[in-house]
């Protein structure tokens, strides 16, 4: 049953709750649709959705869309932010933030300029491990880095191909093999955004964090004992960034944020380490995500 207040809304003109909503965002305007008629349709209006849905998508690989494609904005939008889609070359997803509507990507491992590690080199098939590694045979392999002297893992990506003015979080996606060793110290030294105005974060890929008992406990931050033991004593770890395991067995972690803003040069990403022997990283890509504010 629908409350006074619902009621009186159903008698405002659809243009105004439409622009309204139009002002709001993704998830508000799901939400709309819940609380009368007159907002459903009104938040269900394409002329709402257009406003959502980037102006600026970038081309997408075949059969990536229906033959038949929704046949509403919201369709359409839905369709983008419930699952990722390959672009053209098929190095790269694309997925919408369903509460934001901004552009968010995943850089296949293929994408990314990996020093001393050759294209023919070791590609171990990732399986059914990613939810949707169907789409697309790029993103069902991972680069096994062998035995190396350093490590410096690389790329680039266009400001234009990101939402404007729009806060990014970068993070690469990968696991240790059974035998690994070097990956803990000297710390990694990631980095991500333009000429000047990076961010930068050091980073211990060799460990992972784990939440505290309780909202007063901070979390808890462990390092790995490797195939080869430590001589030396590892410094503190305050202010090192350590990855999080996934529930899918792959592990994340943060290599940096950036605000893309219009004009930007280009952004790089990086995650390097010196000269310093090092073995057993397996790389599935790197994932651009949009900051959730607030």
């Amino acid at each position: 049953m629908e409350t006074p207040a619902a009621c009186e809304i159903e008698r405002l003109p659809e243009d105004l709750l439409v622009h309204v909503i139009s002002l709001t965002s993704p998830a508000d305007a799901f939400r709309a649709a819940a609380v009368s008629r007159a907002f459903h349709a009104a938040a269900d209006s394409d002329t709402v959705w257009s406003r959502f849905l980037p102006h600026d998508l970038p081309r997408f690989a075949k059969k990536e869309l229906p033959r038949k494609p929704p046949s509403t904005k919201k369709g359409l939008f839905r369709r983008l932010s419930d699952e990722p889609v390959l672009l053209l070359h098929k190095f790269v997803r694309m997925q919408l933030d369903k509460a934001t509507g901004a552009k968010c990507f995943t850089l296949s491992a293929t994408a990314l300029q990996i020093k001393h590690f050759s294209r023919a080199g070791n590609w171990v098939r990732v399986g059914s491990d990613f939810d949707n590694s169907k789409r697309g045979k790029r993103f069902l392999q991972a680069a096994k880095l062998g035995c190396l002297q350093g490590l410096d893992i690389r790329v680039k990506v266009q400001p234009k191909m990101l939402s404007q003015n729009t806060t990014y979080m970068a993070y690469m996606v990968f696991k240790l093999a059974d035998w690994f060793y070097g990956l803990d110290f000297p710390f990694q030294e990631a980095s991500f955004g333009v000429a000047g105005r990076e961010s930068r974060r050091q980073v211990c890929l060799q460990g992972y964090v784990e939440e505290g008992d309780g909202a007063d406990e901070p979390p808890r931050k462990h390092v790995l004992q490797s195939y080869q033991p430590r001589r030396d004593t590892i410094p503190p770890v305050d202010d090192v960034q350590f990855p999080r395991k996934k529930t899918d067995g792959w592990m994340e972690v943060e290599l940096g944020e950036f605000h893309n803003e219009e004009g930007d040069g280009e952004i790089s990403i990086s995650l390097v380490q010196s000269a310093h022997g090092k073995c057993g990283l397996i790389v599935w890509g790197v994932e651009l995500r949009s900051k959730q504010q607030g």
